[in-house]
């Protein structure tokens, strides 16, 4: 996917930009660096945008935009961060055109430098496959489908979640009561369990074991 790939929730009618490496190696050096020296900022940021996700396309938007920002953080603490460094050796690493203009690849990257560990980088891939997937299919998917239940449940970072509940009762009112209750469960579930993992990356130190 292009790093300037245009997502759009169909629900609220906003487009949201991917945005490129290059942009949030500036923005991580300067704000981000003193969220790294604050977790719980970052951490309560996180929270507060996974949880204004309603749908399930807004949800997996804001997951992996925040995705991206943790691992930024991870990626610039490889680089050497003065002045020249940045302008002629990392800036045109993370470029768009770049070797690690991809966010896939700046995965990749902290992966293999054992920034984050096995099932943090499966999750990392997951999720970023489901964001993709969900970004060429129009279907207004709920958090309790199957087609989302099944992904999230293969996540090594989720909580077990709920069983589902008997909606086959003849009470129509109690039954929808159930589904909003079991639905209101499954999002909270997976809010705190996808905001444990992106503050868990973030606060990695490179070549710290």
């Amino acid at each position: 996917m292009p790093v300037n790939a245009l997502l759009r929730d169909e629900e609220s009618g906003h487009s949201f930009i991917a945005v490129p490496a290059l942009a949030l190696l500036r923005h991580t050096m300067n704000d981000m660096q003193a969220l790294m020296e604050q977790p719980q900022a970052f951490e309560n940021r996180v929270l507060e945008r996974l949880n204004a996700g309603r749908s399930v396309r807004s949800f997996l938007i804001a997951a992996v935009e925040l995705l991206a920002e943790a691992i930024n953080i991870l990626v610039i603490q490889v680089f050497r961060k003065d002045d020249y460094a940045v302008k002629y050796a990392v800036e045109p690493l993370l470029h768009g055109d770049g070797p690690l203009g991809e966010l896939s690849v700046r995965l990749k990257l902290i992966y293999g430098l054992g920034m984050i560990n096995r099932s943090e980088y499966e999750d990392c891939e997951l999720l970023m496959a489901l964001r993709e997937e969900l970004n060429y299919d129009g279907h207004e998917y709920r958090f309790t489908d199957d087609e989302i239940l099944g992904p999230f449940g293969e996540l090594h970072c989720v909580t077990p979640l709920p069983p589902r509940p008997d909606f086959a009762i003849e009470d129509a009112e109690l039954r929808n009561m159930q589904q909003l209750r079991y639905q209101q469960v499954v999002r909270s579930t997976m809010v705190l369990s996808l905001t444990s993992l992106i503050s868990l990356i973030s606060q990695k130190q490179a070549f710290k074991k």
